[in-house]
Order: structure tokens, then C-alpha cells, then sequence
């Protein structure tokens, strides 16, 4: 068996190659980063896979966003997001692979209203407004095309606020846990900028909980052409992400123990913001009985350890 991994360096692709080697040691696990093939180039990227002829294919490619690129690239985000699943998409097709592993994300639900979020909320709620959103509903609508057309096998993962190392925190405008890292611990601000009113809450998830996930259903097939919510379940605002944080800094002596600097909050991240962004979890535990082993403080104290040892 071969398995194509895209993104393979990225926060969550490289923590997804190592679950699969884990998972499935008898396996190829082909690990193809931009070296290999810029996803962009529809004839790179097709080559790329008539040269590996993969059986599986786990799509985990995404270009870095932040504030700004929202705010002045919109164009750019959603293009290019949308044109490399689309040539990884029409790769499969050409190489007949018998199944497409797709990384989504919360963003889907920006319509949604009701929370949690469930699955089959986006068939109703209106779309989302910010690219990154929309080009993530767009790639899960051209692989359940491409199924209905191809018969080729899917599962996508709707990933709700991943927590991963590897995701630089040298510039601002990153994921908030990454944001309000490099703030607190690297730069040690008088006062830290929220986005928003402070009680956003989120679900956050660590990395190698949803890598293990991934690569352990790869080839089960109750996630045979299954769109799935998986995060985790205890919602947090952004205060006490903030409280938590400014803890476990000062736990384990890596801030000051009178260290406290004030939140100001306001602002908004560019309309991919909203207030509540709980996952429903119902149907991954209903479907394969899956849940988060690590919870919020333990994911936070795990990416802080990981981040102050590199």
C-alpha cells in the first residue's frame, strides 16, 4: 500500500506522516512537500502522482494565512487554496486512487448560526464569508463531486482549532494560542491585543490526537464518503486562554509570578471570526467512538514545553 501525504512538512502534514508510519508499518508513506511538486501546477502536480501511483492520497497542503493576508489578499487565499485540492484532485483521477483524505476546518460553519456545529449544518446555513472558509467548502464539494463522477473514495476531516508546534510564532496574526505565545513568553507585552470582545470560545485540539485519527481510519470504512467534526470539547473563551496560559508560564518559572499584563480587546480577525466555534463530536464518537485524549490545559502545556525546549 502507498500512501501520498501533500504538506507533508506543514504544522499538522508532518505529524500526520509519522502516525501513518505508526499506523500502517507495512506501507509506503510517500511525505511530498513544495520540493517535490508547487501543488499550483497542475501538470507538477499530476506528474507527482503518476510517479508515486498512491492508493491513498491524504491532502494536508495549505498555504500560511494571517490578519493581513484576509484582509489585502483575499483573491490569493482562495484561489490558490481551491487550484491545489482541485490538482490533487484531478491527479487522483488520472492515476484512479482509491481514496482522497481531505483536511478541512471549522471555518465552513462562518454561516452557522446554531452551535455546536454539526456536520450537516452547511447543507442549510448560508456560505461562508471569508475565503478561507469558502475555498474549504468548495475543495469538500469537488471531492464529493469528483466521488459521484470517479468513484473515488473520500473522508474529510473538519478540523476544529488544531494546537501543533511546528506552527512558526515569529509573526503576528497567527492562530491566538500562537499569537498569545509569542506575545506573553517571547516578547513579554505590557498588554495583550485580543481580537474581538474576549469571550470567543473554542475548542481546541492537540495535533497528534487528530494525526493518530487520521491515520488510524485511513482505510476503515464506517469514514468511507463521511465529511467529520473532530476537535475537542471543552470550550474556552479567549480570557481564559489568556489566564491559562500566563498559569502554566508561571508554573513552570518561565514567566515572572507578578507577570499579569492587562487584555485589550476590540478589532475583528478579518470576518473568519466567530463567537462560539464548538464542534458537535457527535458523530465521530457515535460512528468510530472517538474522543480527545488530551484536553485544553494539557494541549497548551504541550505546545509551551515543546516551544521553550526547541
Amino acid at each position: 500500500m502507498t500512501i501520498l501525504v501533500t504538506g507533508a512538512n506543514g504544522n499538522i502534514g508532518w505529524y500526520v506522516v509519522e502516525s501513518l508510519k505508526r499506523a500502517h508499518p507495512t506501507a509506503e508513506v510517500v511525505a511530498a512537500t513544495r520540493a517535490d511538486a508547487d501543488l499550483i501546477d497542475n501538470g507538477a502536480t499530476r506528474e507527482l502522482l503518476k510517479l508515486v501511483k498512491p492508493e491513498y492520497v491524504v491532502h494536508t497542503a495549505a498555504k500560511p494565512y494571517n490578519a493581513d493576508v484576509f484582509r489585502n489578499r483575499p483573491y490569493d487565499v482562495f484561489t490558490e487554496d481551491v487550484t491545489m485540492c482541485m490538482n490533487v484532485l484531478d491527479g487522483c483521477i488520472d492515476e484512479g486512487v482509491k481514496k482522497i483524505v481531505l483536511l478541512s476546518s471549522a471555518t465552513v460553519y462562518e454561516g452557522a448560526t446554531e452551535t455546536p456545529f454539526r456536520e450537516e449544518q452547511t447543507e442549510t446555513s448560508p456560505p461562508p464569508a471569508s475565503p478561507i472558509g469558502l475555498s474549504k467548502l468548495a475543495n469538500e464539494r469537488g471531492i464529493m463531486f469528483a466521488s459521484k463522477q470517479h468513484d473515488i473514495d473520500f473522508t474529510v476531516w473538519r478540523l476544529f482549532n488544531v494546537v501543533s508546534p511546528r506552527e512558526p510564532h515569529d509573526k503576528p496574526g497567527a492562530h491566538v494560542y500562537v499569537d498569545f505565545y509569542r506575545q506573553l513568553f517571547v516578547e513579554k507585552v505590557s498588554e495583550l491585543p485580543i481580537f474581538g470582545n474576549g469571550n470567543q470560545e473554542r475548542c481546541f485540539t492537540w495535533v497528534e490526537d487528530v494525526a493518530d485519527a487520521i491515520a488510524g481510519y485511513l482505510t476503515d470504512e464506517r469514514t468511507s464518503k463521511q465529511t467529520i467534526n473532530i476537535g475537542g470539547n471543552e470550550p474556552l473563551t479567549l480570557f481564559r486562554l489568556r489566564e491559562m496560559m500566563l498559569a502554566i508560564g508561571k508554573e513552570k518559572d518561565l514567566l515572572a509570578s507578578d507577570y499579569d499584563p492587562p487584555a485589550k480587546s476590540g478589532g475583528q480577525f478579518s470576518g473568519v471570526d466567530s463567537q462560539r466555534r464548538i464542534p458537535s463530536l457527535e458523530r465521530v464518537e457515535a460512528l468510530l467512538g472517538w474522543k480527545p485524549r488530551t484536553d485544553a490545559r494539557a494541549c497548551m502545556e504541550k505546545f509551551i514545553d515543546a516551544k521553550t525546549n526547541v
